[in-house]
């Protein structure tokens, strides 16, 4: 095995130590768990827990796998490659030729060729597995089995740390009380059509998400018990982020507002966001869906900045650069094809040497299974180079994580963002933003790279497009 891939293994193994010794929370130990051992193995992993009958495997926290490959049904313990019923690492180095697999077809349509399950065991009694899926065909190694049944041991170590405190808890009388977790689905089954495109947009970016997980009690009656609950409709693990959508008329938007008001004032420790109709479907809107994009331009309504403001900005940007990575040759990244006029303007006022390149995403689309796929990815080593993310615009933050998360993976020394426009309205996920042009308002913007339908990229300025809807 390559040591660089060892030393990817000891790293993480460290991590996840460290965050055991501190008592991290379990949904967030799990998702560093998973996460990680994705990445280190350049694949895709779940942790699956046995249901209270012990037949049944359930997928908890996973990482780049499809939803439909999660929605396929109920796994049987037996049938499913059988880690759990013989207590030992089991290895699938070819989907195509295997009868182990109780879904090998779902296995194949996500593209998935080799497996690896290994159980997760307490007392000589097996609670779950940890799984890995690759997109090619292998032996798994000693090494590569040892380091996942390690990352088995820890897990099964931060299971039990949770149950001890899910029985003292119980034994404490708590006020309010603690968020009750609901029966997981095996199909998701979602109350409005908007929740599913949501669901699909979040599937687009590889971003974990759990529907409807928790019902917080937010009053209780005279005598104790609960007379209301609020349910947000999504969480997303890795962020400890909860999202509730709204697509109804004001009245109703309040008394939910009212309700979220009173859920922060009973937890402060939780993450929570409402996402507007408007904003939901501005973000529909950018993919080609909703009733946004059905509307047409008719001009610009406003210019935002001048072409003139623009490259005074843009110039003390590429100074900022020029001063910040002096006796170093950064590598610019931008994302095809809104970034064009500003990254051909920025790299040619920053002083210092650089490298550059370019990448394209496909579009969000049902069609694709609601993955996404890099189209064209970055061509030069980035292993210890400092590289710098050039974006045309952040909003929700959903791409520029995605992004940021998969030049990650090619081991750079250091990674800062430069965005011509942040819109921080509609921000849904933080990230950092090193080198920032403007912040705009919460509106459709176009000029300078940005467009609508396609049109308005050659504009020297940025505006807000003017629309109607078409009858």
């Amino acid at each position: 095995m390559a040591s660089g891939k060892v030393r990817d293994y000891y790293k993480l193994i460290r991590r996840v130590t460290a965050e055991l010794d501190s008592g991290s929370p379990i949904d967030r130990f799990s998702a560093t768990v998973v996460r990680g051992i994705a990445r280190s193995t350049d694949g895709s992993a779940s942790l699956l827990l046995l249901d209270s009958t012990g037949k049944k495997l359930v997928h908890s926290t996973s990482w780049k796998l499809p939803l439909s490959y999660l929605k396929k049904g109920a796994l049987d313990a037996k049938k499913s490659i059988g880690e759990t019923v013989k207590k030992q690492p089991i290895a699938v180095p070819s989907v195509s030729r295997s009868k182990r697999l109780q879904y090998r077809q779902y296995a194949l349509d996500a593209g998935f060729t080799s497996i690896l399950g290994v159980p997760i065991l307490t007392n000589g009694k097996c609670i779950g597995s940890i799984r890995v899926y690759l997109k090619e065909n292998r032996d798994f190694s000693n090494n590569e089995i040892e380091f996942i049944s390690t990352m088995a041991s820890l897990m099964q170590l931060a299971l039990e740390h949770q149950k001890s405190i899910n029985q003292e808890q119980r034994l404490t009388a708590i006020e309010p009380e603690e968020p009750k977790i609901l029966p997981m689905l095996t199909k998701v089954k979602f109350v409005h059509p908007s929740e599913e495109e949501f669901a699909s947009i979040l599937d687009f970016y590889n971003i974990e998400w759990v529907y409807e997980p928790k019902a917080f009690p937010i009053n209780w009656s005279e005598n104790g018990a609960v007379t209301q609950m609020f349910t947000p409709d999504f969480y997303m693990p890795a962020y400890d982020l909860y999202v509730e959508l709204t697509t109804m008329k004001q009245r109703s938007v309040s008394a939910k507002n009212k309700k979220l008001r009173r859920l922060r004032q009973l937890y402060p420790g939780t993450k929570i966001t409402l996402l507007y109709k408007k904003d939901f479907e501005r973000m529909l809107a950018r993919f080609g869906y909703g009733p946004l994009a059905q509307t047409k331009g008719h001009g610009v309504g406003d210019v935002l900045y001048s072409a003139a403001q623009i490259q005074r900005r843009v110039h003390a940007i590429a100074k900022e650069i020029s001063r910040d990575y002096e006796g170093k040759v950064p590598v610019l990244i931008g994302v095809l094809r809104g970034v064009l006029c500003f990254m051909s303007d920025l790299m040619r006022n920053v002083s210092v040497p650089l490298n550059l390149e370019l990448m394209s995403m496909s579009s969000y689309g049902a069609e694709e299974g609601g993955v996404v796929k890099i189209t064209k990815d970055v061509g030069m080593n980035l292993e210890g180079r400092h590289v710098i993310i050039v974006e045309d615009i952040v909003d929700t933050g959903i791409t520029l994580t995605y992004l940021i998360n998969h030049i990650c993976l090619k081991n750079p020394q250091s990674i800062s963002v430069c965005t011509l426009l942040d819109k921080k309205a509609r921000r849904l996920l933080d990230v950092p933003l090193d080198y920032v042009g403007f912040e705009v308002p919460d509106q459709f913007v176009i000029g300078y790279g940005l467009d609508f339908k396609e049109e308005y990229r050659n504009l020297p300025f940025i505006g807000v497009l003017e629309q109607k809807l078409e009858a």
